[in-house]
């Protein structure tokens, strides 16, 4: 009983606080859909859901560093996309099975990642939609890359207008948060209470900043100076922390002193980073302590580098100056096309398995043939350890969302109340956030979307949703034997991969520490991967259970701080 009032509660608190969000967001599909269908016809609607879609899914990544270039790659590869479809859906199958191909294996390398979010599924689902949904003949191909062109403007805009402070907002809640950490440090230890350490968490913090500035560059080697003082402030405040998480001994009243100037410091720093002021005081040394007290001199040259750096990343023309790599064009040519093994098994594993399966669809011919596709697409994943979870997430949101479609469509004959049944199925999909409740809401969609005008009924209803789910079934199996059989990425492969990377990476690192003349571009850079490995590192040696990789994640870090150390120690 109780935990029926904890289920209720939070499904209570889910709906008040999604209200907004979801609300103004359905509103704003229907509006875009509408209106792109108008201009661009009936037969482009899709290409408007697509881009409903692509919208959302694009605010995992910050495109509005250089919007003009995204707007082209965006362009380029929609361009792609929509030509391709048009070709395989005319083309006799045969013909069209290597363009087919081609462009899968495209799509699944460019956007899928090592150690940031995957952005492919959303491509392919979209490429998927233009061939089986609503294919276009030749003749209707321009407005249908006049139509894409138009989407592709529409993804920028919708990152202009939700994502413009994505970078100032990240670097306010990740700096204060290990402000605030560093306060609660020192407030344990003028208690003399046991300081409460959390490296790991402290670490993704900085983590985050990293993603952070990762997203905002211009292109390879490309971060403007005030990415650069980002980092570094976040740097600082992980040192700082460190500090007092080694600070110990009896809290005398000259230590207290120093303590509380830090906190008085950190006080400052919050501020700014707030925007509740427009400046930082400078730093007085005396008022740590004596001059002998080699203590205070380490948390005052802590904090003046912090200050300095904060002070860096708000200056607008750091903000606009990106210093000129020494690297060659061919050695970044080489950083920018560095090949991945996880990226290249997984888009050769599922472009081939997507274009066989598109193959023998056309082939005979199958009714709703796109379901299995669909499934096959959702269900195959980078790491094979994944697929079998998936799987069953992906049969039980089919089986719900298939029942919940037969009675509501069985007792529902009229396109009005169905049309409301499927407005409120996508409307839904916005309250969850897990798969299988969001695809059970999008089953029903789906599901009314084939039986609208042809089926009435419990039987008719009832086939079309057991064709459904044998869809399902088989694209489950093919995909499941595929993922688990034909060469299999394992998660543990691929992280004693990365270990290797970020050990390697790590060393290089420690070595553009110690030298003061090394490129700069090359320096962030190799901090900004070092930080975006161990976050994967970390959440992949969690999933597996290895404990032992935060002890080498740990000296690694150590290695890179004392060669920092060394650099910038008075000389």
């Amino acid at each position: 009983m109780q935990k029926a009032k904890q289920a209720v509660a939070r499904m209570r608190e889910s709906f008040t606080k999604n209200f907004r969000h979801a609300t103004l967001n359905f509103i704003f599909i229907i509006l875009f859909v509408n209106v792109f269908q108008q201009v661009f016809g009936m037969e482009n609607s899709i290409v408007g859901v697509i881009f409903t879609i692509m919208m959302s899914a694009s605010m995992v990544r910050d495109l509005t560093a250089a919007p003009v270039k995204h707007l082209c790659i965006q362009t380029a590869v929609l361009f792609l996309m929509a030509a391709a479809a048009c070709f395989v859906a005319n083309a006799p199958p045969a013909l069209a099975l290597p363009v087919n191909l081609a462009v899968l294996l495209l799509i699944l390398y460019a956007f899928t990642y090592e150690y940031v979010s995957h952005l492919y599924f959303p491509y392919i689902l979209s490429y998927l939609f233009l061939v089986f949904i609503s294919p276009v003949t030749p003749a209707q191909l321009p407005k249908r890359l006049l139509g894409v062109f138009a989407g592709a403007a529409c993804i920028i805009l919708y990152q202009l207008v939700n994502g413009r402070g994505r970078v100032v907002e990240t670097a306010r809640d990740v700096l204060t948060t290990m402000i605030g950490k560093a306060d609660t440090c020192i407030g344990c230890l003028l208690s003399a209470e046991g300081v409460p350490q959390d490296p790991e968490q402290l670490r993704a913090d900085l983590c985050r900043l990293s993603q952070a500035v990762y997203d905002r560059r211009k292109r390879v080697l490309c971060i403007s100076d005030a990415g650069f003082a980002m980092i570094d402030a976040g740097r600082g405040l992980e040192n700082l922390v460190l500090l007092l998480y080694d600070a110990e001994g009896p809290v005398t009243p000259a230590r207290a002193a120093m303590l509380r100037e830090v906190s008085a410091c950190l006080s400052g720093f919050r501020a700014f980073a707030l925007r509740e002021a427009a400046g930082i005081p400078p730093l007085c040394r005396a008022r740590f302590g004596a001059p002998e007290d080699a203590e205070a001199g380490q948390f005052y040259q802590c904090l003046g580098y912090i200050r300095d750096r904060m002070l860096s990343m708000a200056h607008p023309q750091k903000r606009k100056r990106y210093r000129k790599t020494l690297l060659s064009f061919s050695v970044r040519l080489q950083a920018a096309l560095r090949v991945s093994r996880v990226r290249v098994a997984y888009a050769l594993r599922v472009s081939c398995l997507l274009a066989l399966c598109t193959l023998a669809v056309q082939l005979l011919q199958l009714p709703h043939g796109k379901w299995l596709l669909f499934t096959v697409a959702s269900v195959s994943l980078p790491y094979a350890d994944d697929v079998g979870l998936k799987a069953k997430k992906r049969m039980a949101a089919t089986l719900l969302g298939g029942l919940c479609s037969v009675v509501a469509f069985s007792l529902i004959p009229s396109p009005a109340g169905r049309t409301a049944v499927m407005m409120l199925s996508g409307y839904l999909t916005f309250y969850f956030s897990d798969y299988s409740a969001t695809f059970a809401c999008s089953t029903v969609g789906a599901l009314g979307g084939a039986v609208f005008m042809g089926a009435f009924g419990w039987g008719a209803v009832g086939y079309v949703s057991l064709v459904r789910l044998g869809y399902a079934v088989v694209g489950i199996a093919i995909a499941l034997f595929a993922n688990l059989a034909v060469f299999p990425y394992r998660r543990a492969d691929a992280t004693r991969q990365l270990f290797q990377k970020y050990v390697s990476t790590s060393a290089l690192l420690a070595n553009a520490c110690r030298d003061r003349d090394a490129d700069t571009q090359l320096y962030y850079g190799l901090v900004i991967q070092t930080h975006l490995l161990e976050n994967k590192l970390r959440q992949n040696a969690e999933a597996l259970g290895w404990g032992d990789a935060k002890a080498l994640l740990q000296k690694c870090r150590a290695d890179v701080r004392s060669a920092h150390r060394a650099a910038y120690a008075p000389r």
